[in-house]
């Protein structure tokens, strides 16, 4: 059938060459004489997006041909199956790429016509002026499916499963003659060739070609040639969405506006509202295309409050690709729209969406029991996915293989969870769940540049408790993220940005793989930084291994390392520097680039706590009020018992205890005598404490500040100060509240000060604040508590690690075991 004719006009824009429908005909044609080739012979199309792409796929339908296209990012070992598999009778290829084709086709000692296209100019000089394509049943294009396990299949796709997709969008008027596409994403993918090749040529709209990838050119190329419309995926989108609702937020006015336009949708109004936003995609955006995965449903709501649509759709390369699509101007949120004229959808009992219709593929080439597998007797498509129709819409929920089907029986959707994790911090690039040795976890690719931006050196603590902490907090048991993984790369992807997720448990399982490869540096100051981390850590260390998210430092090794290099090389440095230089060879090139003559000693915490003078201590004004006024609370609701009291010193102490419940300080001064409440400090976070009003409160409260992302060691001299004034320390060194009622582990601090200043710890374990008040309530239940002062035990001859474990097994013994 005829296809493609000369409109008159600019056909492709690249490299700032325009090309006219003529010359593009012409062109498709010169290619297509030059392949000898009968109905349904395959070619193989094996290059990046450029306008030959586009003669050589065109050239070879005009001869009734069958276009493979790969991807372009493929090595030569990886082409060797595809070529094998598909037996071309020509490929087609770029210079770039030509290396790769001759090495496949030697490897495997074929011989097939290769054309590249930089060496051919082909130019037809005859009259028929109008390209065409396969009949509708033929045979047209054969893409591969990656797919998580087993070889690539071919999908087989006629023409009429094109055809199809072409007319659905004719029905919704999708696609103008006036339309300048810019075609980003590679066209081996069906949703961009589709999308941003055949149907835009088949309406006459003008294709723009990126030369070079980047955010600058894409911009540039909306405002320099008036696009219209793009393609784009998920991942493309939340970023552009975030780089405008970071600057819209950026204003109280501003984020105002949005929320009101928010409720009234009017897209023409919100067009002048937030003009430039559109005039920064150069004004003559019509809508954008979401495809490939689930877009957020947020990303789609702040987008049409811009007075912009987001179209999304949805299918797979077997149906070529669209099962269902958005028509403009009836977006919904969170769907993926509305099923395309001559497919019909159902759903089996579970969920699964089934399909069938003209845009189902003929099959996967050579692999009739891989085909049956997915096709029943029927005709219907088993898509994998899981949905449900709501009204005229469909709602893709999930995938039904990456559904975590939990030890309980009870299934978990992981894309569901990611996307509240995503929308709920800036502080994560790109974020998986899976489940990992029988544990709900999280791996995430934090935003190291907004880490950085925000000063914080204590990454896996403060994504696990900032952020994984609070999403926890707000969901039942069973959907509790239990482990957190944070690596240093991206996260395994298809081109179209899709997470590999079978392969997550090799990326886990590779956190903790030595690198045998790696090449060990000479220099002194590498191997002194090394000695000194493999003793604080007692684990082998890799030059290349990442201080905190490899070895695990946390804010108390980093004092430790920070003050080690003072002391050693003259280094001066806050908890930031680790920012900069987060790997050992990093540091230990920092370290020998800027060392001066410092003081050469070992770290000695004895020497660094005792150096401290004495302070005047306050009588804790505030914690007095607060016992006052809490005693009828702890008296009649939440019932404290308290037993042990004998076991108070009237000496400075280290009073430490388990942490189960917001109450928990307030448990501990209602139960302590007035001798002990006038003494007592406590160490606390600096984020409980971040207005004027509550940093009012602890400076008349006895609270020693902690800031897990700056220096530890200055919290410790504070406590220190206080100790050798007579006062005493309460501290919770979980770090944190219990997320299901037992107890984390213990962090070192308190020990090294009690060892240091040789002062007597004194354990103390709560029970039943977990059950009255756990993390994720605003109100405590009524009920009873039990508060416990234990003896006192002194740490003279114990090691820090003893000292931290004795106090935890006392209180764990009472709490958990006796309990």
């Amino acid at each position: 059938m005829d296809f493609v004719r000369d409109y008159n006009k600019t056909a492709i824009i690249y490299d700032g060459n325009r090309i006219s429908y003529n010359e593009m005909i012409r062109r498709i044609k010169g290619y297509s004489e030059i392949v000898n080739i009968e109905q349904e012979d395959k070619v193989v199309i094996y290059m990046e997006n450029r306008p030959e792409l586009i003669y050589s796929f065109l050239g070879v339908w005009d001869k009734k041909g069958t276009n493979v296209c790969l991807d372009a990012s493929f090595s030569s070992e990886e082409l060797q199956y595809y070529f094998k598999d598909a037996n071309p009778k020509y490929i087609f290829t770029s210079e770039k790429n030509r290396k790769n084709v001759d090495e496949a086709l030697t490897a495997l000692n074929m011989s097939v016509s290769v054309i590249v296209v930089d060496e051919h100019k082909p130019e037809y000089t005859g009259t028929d002026l109008v390209t065409r394509t396969p009949d509708p049943d033929q045979l047209a294009l054969m893409l591969y499916t990656s797919g998580t396990t087993g070889e690539p299949k071919g999908v087989m796709l006629t023409f009429d499963n094109v055809l199809v997709n072409i007319e659905g969008l004719d029905t919704y008027k999708m696609y103008q003659e006036s339309d300048i596409v810019l075609a980003l994403l590679p066209m081996h993918h069906i949703f961009s060739l589709i999308g941003a090749g055949i149907v835009p040529f088949s309406k006459g709209a003008t294709i723009v070609f990126l030369k070079e990838l980047s955010a600058q050119a894409m911009i540039d190329a909306f405002k320099e040639h008036k696009v219209t419309l793009m393609l784009g995926v998920p991942r493309l989108w939340e970023a552009l969405h975030k780089k405008i609702m970071d600057k819209i937020n950026a204003s109280s006015a501003t984020a105002g506006v949005f929320k009101v336009m928010e409720k009234i949708q009017n897209k023409e109004l919100s067009k002048k509202i937030f003009k430039k936003v559109h005039e920064g995609f150069g004004g003559n955006v019509r809508f954008f295309v979401s495809g490939g995965s689930k877009l957020n449903p947020q990303v789609s709501q702040d987008f049409l409050t811009l007075g912009i649509d987001m179209c999304e759709g949805y299918g797979l390369t077997e149906t070529a690709p669209m099962i269902t699509f958005t028509p403009i101007n009836q977006v919904v949120p969170g769907s993926a729209g509305k099923v395309m004229p001559g497919v019909e959808v159902k759903f089996l009992e579970d969920g699964e969406i089934l399909s069938r219709g003209r845009n189902l593929m003929r099959g996967y080439y050579n692999k009739p029991e891989a085909t049956a597998e997915v096709i029943d007797s029927e005709g219907w498509f088993h898509t994998g996915d899981l949905g449900e129709m709501r009204g005229e819409y469909l709602f893709v929920t999930g995938r039904k293989k990456e559904m975590i089907v939990l030890s309980n029986g009870k299934n978990l959707n992981p894309i569901e969870i990611e996307m509240w994790l995503s929308e709920k911090s800036d502080l994560i690039q790109e974020v998986a769940v899976t489940e990992y040795n029988s544990l709900l976890t999280a791996v995430i690719f934090p935003n190291f540049q907004k880490m950085q931006e925000e000063g914080i050196t204590n990454i896996t603590e403060t994504l696990k408790w900032g952020v994984i902490d609070k999403y926890n907090s707000s969901v039942p048991n069973y959907k509790k993220i239990l482990d957190v993984k944070v690596v240093r790369e991206e996260l395994p992807k298809t081109r179209i940005g899709k997470v590999r997720r079978f392969m997550l448990g090799d990326v886990i399982a590779g956190l903790t793989t030595e690198k045998k490869d790696v090449v060990e540096p000479t220099f002194e100051e590498y191997l002194s930084i090394k000695e000194f981390l493999v003793n604080l850590k007692n684990k082998e260390i890799i030059s290349t291994a990442h201080l905190e998210l490899d070895l695990g430092l946390d804010s108390l090794d980093v004092t430790e390392l920070l003050a080690y290099l003072q002391h050693n090389f003259g280094i001066k440095a806050e908890q930031s520097l680790l920012l900069d230089y987060p790997t050992v060879v990093k540091l230990a090139q920092y370290v020998r680039d800027n060392a001066t003559e410092g003081k050469m000693e070992e770290v000695n915490w004895n020497t660094e706590l005792n150096s401290v003078k004495k302070v005047e201590l306050k009588g804790n004004i505030v914690g007095k009020i607060s016992k006052l006024l809490m005693k009828p609370l702890f008296a009649l609701y939440m019932r404290e018992k308290v037993t042990g009291r004998e076991n108070i010193l009237d000496e400075p102490a280290i009073y430490v205890g388990n942490h189960q419940s917001f109450a928990d300080a307030f448990l501990f001064n209602n139960a302590a005598n007035n001798m002990l409440l006038t003494k007592a400090h406590y160490i606390a976070k600096v984020k409980h404490f971040n207005t004027p009003f509550r940093r009012t409160l602890a400076e008349n409260g006895n609270l020693i500040i902690m800031d897990i992302n700056k220096s530890v060691g200055d919290s410790l001299k504070d406590a220190a100060a206080v100790l050798k004034s007579g006062g005493s320390v309460v501290i919770f060194p979980e770090g944190a509240r219990s997320r299901d009622g037992k107890m984390l582990e213990f962090k070192k601090s308190f020990a090294i000060l009690a060892k240091e200043l040789n002062v007597p710890v004194v354990p103390f374990g709560i029970k039943g604040a977990y059950e009255l008040f756990p993390a994720n309530e605003k109100l405590p239940k009524s009920g009873e508590v039990e508060l416990k002062f234990f003896q006192k035990f002194h740490p003279e001859n114990m090691s820090y690690e003893e000292i931290t474990k004795k106090a935890r097994d006392v209180i764990q013994n009472w709490v958990e075991i006796q309990g």
